[in-house]
C-alpha cells in the first residue's frame, strides 16, 4: 500500500497553497464560475488533469514493456461537470490522446496498449465519472 499525503495553507477567501512535501507550490482557488479566481489552478483542472496524466502515464509504462517506439504523444482532455439532484459531479471526462509512431506496422499495438491503459489506469478505476479514450494514431514519414 501507499499513502499520499497533500496539506492546504494560507486560506484567503477561495484561494490558497496546495503543498505536499519535496513539490513544488501550487496556488489553487475555485474556479471563476463558482465565485473563484481566474488563471489559477482549480479542483476541476487537477480532476481532469490527473485522469489525463495517469492514462499517459500508464500507456508509456505498458509500452516501454512491450518494446513499443513512440515518436511523440501528445493529448487534451475535457471534463463536463454537471448538476445532478443536489450538486455538480463530473458525469464524463474524454481524452484524446494523439500517438505518433515511426511505421504503420505499430499502429496496432498501440491500440492495443490503449486500450491496456484505459484499462488499468488508476485514477481512471478509482472516479465514479465514465472516463472515454477517443485515440488518434499518426505514423511519423
Amino acid at each position: 500500500a501507499f499513502t499520499y499525503r497533500t496539506s492546504v495553507a494560507g486560506v484567503e477567501g477561495r484561494s490558497a497553497s496546495l503543498k505536499a512535501e519535496g513539490k513544488p507550490v501550487l496556488h489553487v482557488a475555485s474556479p471563476p464560475e463558482f465565485r473563484g479566481v481566474a488563471g489559477v489552478w482549480t479542483p476541476e483542472d487537477l480532476f481532469v488533469a490527473a485522469i489525463e496524466v495517469c492514462l499517459m502515464l500508464t500507456f508509456v509504462g505498458i509500452a516501454e514493456k512491450r518494446g513499443l517506439q513512440l515518436a511523440k504523444y501528445e493529448s487534451r482532455a475535457e471534463g463536463l461537470l454537471e448538476w445532478e439532484q443536489q450538486s455538480y459531479r463530473f458525469t464524463r471526462v474524454v481524452v484524446s490522446p494523439t500517438i505518433t509512431l515511426f511505421d504503420e506496422q505499430s499502429i496496432a499495438a498501440a491500440r492495443e496498449v490503449i486500450e491496456r491503459a484505459h484499462d488499468t489506469c488508476l485514477v481512471a478505476k478509482s472516479v465514479a465519472c465514465e472516463v472515454i479514450v477517443e485515440p488518434a494514431f499518426e505514423v511519423r514519414l
